[in-house]
């Protein structure tokens, strides 16, 4: 004769094992999350401890009255600035996991405390954003893909107060003559 009563029981044990681990895991996360979630300094820390920046504290890259959300980090393989004298421009790209009506909202509200003029903007889709300032235009493009939430920032001068839409030479000058930049025919 065999045993076959010991199969079903093993069984059992197993199963009930398995669901008091499955629970202890389970609590053991929910006590951990009261912890933290009981004191308002808990949660500060513990974000900064884990070396993700938090959504209060804005990046700044290369450009000092730009604020970036914390959320999003410098691509720099697409990312290009340039400076010639005082005039500084290019694209940054950034990536990040972040809502992009988030994105919108912070550009919004820190450029206008950098004292940059929102002058219009498209939403939804693909949301492009445009400030201006006396010297450059700000303009951001968000969209969002399966992963991330990609935003580029076009920094590009204004031509020094020159309001016509002509591009001229730095400087007000006229005319090819007035140019700084020298060709040379290579043979």
């Amino acid at each position: 004769m065999r045993r076959k009563a010991h199969q079903p029981c093993s069984k059992k044990l197993i199963g009930l094992l398995g669901l008091g681990l499955m629970v202890l895991t389970l609590g053991g996360c929910a006590w951990f999350n009261t912890q933290a979630s009981s004191s308002p300094t808990a949660g500060a820390a513990a974000s900064t401890t884990t070396g993700t920046p938090s959504a209060a504290t804005p990046s700044y890259y290369d450009f000092s009255d730009i604020p970036v959300p914390g959320e999003l980090s410098l691509v720099t393989k697409e990312s290009t600035v340039f400076q010639g004298g005082s005039v500084k421009g290019g694209v940054l790209t950034l990536k990040g996991r972040v809502e992009p009506s988030s994105v919108v909202n912070f550009f919004m509200v820190a450029l206008a405390r950098e004292n940059w003029k929102h002058r219009g903007d498209i939403r939804y889709r693909k949301s492009v954003l445009l400030f201006e300032k006396p010297d450059r235009f700000c303009i951001i493009s968000i969209r969002e893909s399966t992963y991330y939430t990609y935003v580029e920032l076009y920094v590009v001068p204004t031509g020094a107060g020159n309001r016509s839409g002509s591009l001229e030479p730095l400087g007000g000058a006229k005319g090819a003559e007035a140019s700084t930049i020298k060709t040379t025919n290579l043979p």
